[in-house]
């Protein structure tokens, strides 16, 4: 079975037309916030909630996949798929680590009023985020212990992603930013076609 999840701020919508059109499967929302502090704690609650078992497939964007290889290191998945996305805390762009303790103090709800300049699809997603699970989750990226398991990942990488830089461990390059699963469905699928 295939799970599809999000970005950090984001649901399922993410994956539009293109990706339900050419993939069986559960494209999940992220479940309700019940105080997580870490990415173990989503991980499991995931992994029971929407019933993910051995021999199946995480495919996640940004904090998907980070929650997609957590879920590796806890079930024997057959694969993970991750599109512009970290295998460990150090991949993420280091200013936003460094400014990662200063979260508590963002004002979030304001942020999510603002959010007009942001593609609309994405805007109505993220005004409609729950704030502290953007502010606990965006904290415990930084303290993950990061991707330590033998399940295969492939990695979609958008070359001029300033979240999550390229790295060199990405399987295939796409001409784009962070949000490849959005603004290059066609070429994402593509990729894992291949």
């Amino acid at each position: 079975m295939n799970h599809f999840y999000p970005g950090m701020g984001a649901t399922s919508s993410m994956y539009g037309e293109p990706w339900r059109k050419e993939f069986d499967g559960h494209f999940h929302d992220w479940p309700e916030w019940h105080g997580e502090t870490s990415i173990t704690d989503i991980a499991k609650r995931v992994i029971e909630e929407h019933k993910i078992e051995s021999g199946d497939t995480v495919i996640g964007t940004s904090l998907g996949g980070i929650i997609a290889c957590e879920i590796a290191n806890l079930v024997d998945l057959e694969r993970v798929i991750l599109i512009g996305s970290a295998r460990r805390k150090e991949e993420v762009n280091r200013i936003l680590a460094i400014l990662h303790p200063l979260i508590d103090f963002a004002p979030i709800p304001f942020i999510q009023m603002s959010s007009g300049k942001l593609p609309s699809d994405l805007s109505d997603m993220f005004r409609h985020s729950d704030p502290a699970f953007i502010r606990n989750m965006s904290k415990s990226i930084f303290t993950w212990k990061g991707y330590d398991s033998e399940v295969p990942v492939l990695r979609i990488h958008g070359t001029k992603d300033l979240v999550i830089p390229n790295t060199k461990e990405t399987n295939h390059e796409i001409d784009g930013g962070h949000l490849i699963v959005m603004t290059h469905p066609l070429e994402c699928i593509e990729a894992i076609r291949a």
